[in-house]
């Protein structure tokens, strides 16, 4: 072959492997255009579903942080209301669960028993001769041995119920009519004693009707039989002749210079009902409504009426009435101490130690005969308040618990937002310094509550807050309780 002819062949075949090239590096090109496309495809649609796992992800992890935090909440709220107690919230004793009973009173180094000094109360011989001589005891000798002039006599102080019955004989008058009163409706009626007896047992001893009939006809050794009805009629009749008094016990409230109030629930036609007591240290009255709000304590007329100062258990509905308020720091010390045992934060210590101190402090003032406070000693006081609300809001933020932090907070919120009222005693010094006399007046209902249940209707309820209420107040003035009702029952006209 010619030189010239393998030259252009070898050209040729260059020119065949360069068109090959060119065609593989475009085939190439092609096959990387299809797999980055292939491959961005599958990228984004790698990347769209793990997006769309990660925001069900944190969907999810959202819900249970929230369902977490609620359980928390709960888990806390939980431990607080088991370890919530009537020493440390305002729940009543007979809701606490009996473990150990805790005895509140400081230990001391005195015997028990009556201390040196103290007066003794025993029956005295010249005291029983000189009732007899004014004929305040019946007597009766009975006598031990041979009858002697001399002789050494020991009394036995003793009652006895006998049965009664009193005839009254009406004759005619001038007119030939006979004139018999009203009460004489029927034939034979029960007296007055009996009728006390009965009112009293059944509201101050809160005996049921079933156990008071019975116990008449055990002390008449069966000679009476009353009937549940009678003493219905009786308590009806009481009622209705004291009506006076209650008016004055109102009377006596709205001209009063401080009045206690406290609510508390009971039961009533199988529905909830309320009773409020209104109380001073000389009258008291008790109030059945059927709720507790603002629209029931107006329809007792009695608040909504008033113009002096008001104390009460931080029931906010209660500054609608009145002119100053004075909140209860027996009530909200309770609080404090929970607080510090459900947080463990020091400043509600402090401020419970804190008021407790100013009152023993007041009583030791009073007791020297001074009634104020010096406006040095008041603007000290007030700002070591302010002190410990500051270092209280400061712990506040540290707590970990949400449910917990907030409660805390609140209670901190309602210190500052009434902190007038709560120093009230301090500023004032005929101010209480709690509110312990209305609780003490309504405990009673409580006690009643507890033995009957529930009243039938709405008229028992007021019948028997109305004879309380009489009876709560004379026993305050001091007075003899049994011969005022009994008075009352022989239309005999009674003061309060």
């Amino acid at each position: 072959m010619a030189k010239s002819d393998y030259s252009k062949d070898l050209f040729k075949q260059v020119q065949e492997l360069m068109l090959k090239c060119d065609n593989l590096s475009s085939e190439v090109k092609t096959i990387e255009k299809r797999t980055e496309k292939k491959f961005k495809k599958q990228l984004k649609e790698q990347k769209e579903y793990f997006t769309q796992k990660i925001e069900v992800l944190e969907k999810e992890n959202k819900e249970l942080k929230g369902k977490n935090q609620k359980l928390t909440n709960e888990v806390d709220r939980l431990k607080k209301q088991i370890n919530n107690d009537s020493n440390n919230s305002s729940k009543p004793p007979s809701s606490d669960i009996k473990r150990n009973i805790p005895n509140n009173r400081e230990k001391t180094n005195k015997k028990a028993g009556g201390q040196k000094g103290h007066k003794a109360h025993f029956l005295s011989k010249n005291i029983v001769e000189e009732k007899i001589k004014k004929g305040e005891f019946k007597t009766e000798v009975i006598h031990k041995g041979d009858v002697q002039k001399e002789y050494i006599s020991k009394y036995i102080l003793d009652i006895e119920v006998d049965v009664i019955a009193k005839e009254y004989r009406f004759y005619k008058d001038k007119n030939g009519k006979y004139n018999i009163p009203k009460e004489f409706k029927t034939d034979v009626q029960y007296g007055e004693e009996l009728k006390t007896m009965c009112a009293i047992l059944n509201t101050e001893g809160v005996v049921a009707l079933d156990r008071l009939t019975n116990f008449v006809s055990c002390i008449s050794h069966g000679k009476i039989q009353l009937s549940k009805g009678s003493v219905v009629n009786f308590m009806k009749e009481l009622d209705n002749k004291s009506k006076y008094l209650i008016e004055n016990i109102k009377n006596k409230l709205l001209n009063s210079e401080i009045m206690h109030t406290d609510g508390t629930t009971g039961r009533c036609e199988n529905k909830n009902a309320c009773v409020r007591t209104y109380s001073t240290e000389k009258v008291m009255l008790l109030v059945p409504t059927y709720g507790k709000g603002k629209k029931y304590i107006e329809e007792s007329n009695i608040l909504n009426r008033y113009t002096g100062k008001l104390v009460h258990d931080h029931e906010t509905v209660m500054y609608n009435y009145g002119s100053k308020h004075i909140e209860c720091n027996v009530h909200v010390s309770r609080y404090l101490k929970g607080c510090n045992e459900n947080t463990g934060n020091k400043w509600a210590l402090k401020m419970r130690s804190f008021l407790c101190q100013l009152n023993e402090y007041r009583k030791e003032l009073k007791e020297k005969g001074i009634n104020k406070l010096k406006e040095k000693q008041l603007k000290k006081y007030s700002q070591r308040y302010d002190e410990i609300l500051k270092e209280g809001y400061e712990e506040n933020k540290k707590i970990k618990s949400k449910y917990l932090r907030q409660d805390e907070q609140r209670l901190l919120n309602r210190l500052k937002k009434y902190k007038e009222n709560h120093l009230m005693f301090l500023y004032d010094f005929s101010v209480p310094f709690d509110n312990n006399l209305a609780e003490r007046d309504i405990r009673h209902f409580k006690i009643k509550q507890k033995i009957s249940g529930h009243f039938n209707s709405m008229q028992g309820m007021n019948i028997y807050s109305n004879i309380k209420s009489i009876i709560g107040t004379l026993k305050k003035q001091g007075r003899n309780f049994y011969n005022e009702i009994s008075n009352i029952y022989k239309n005999i006209p009674v003061s309060i």
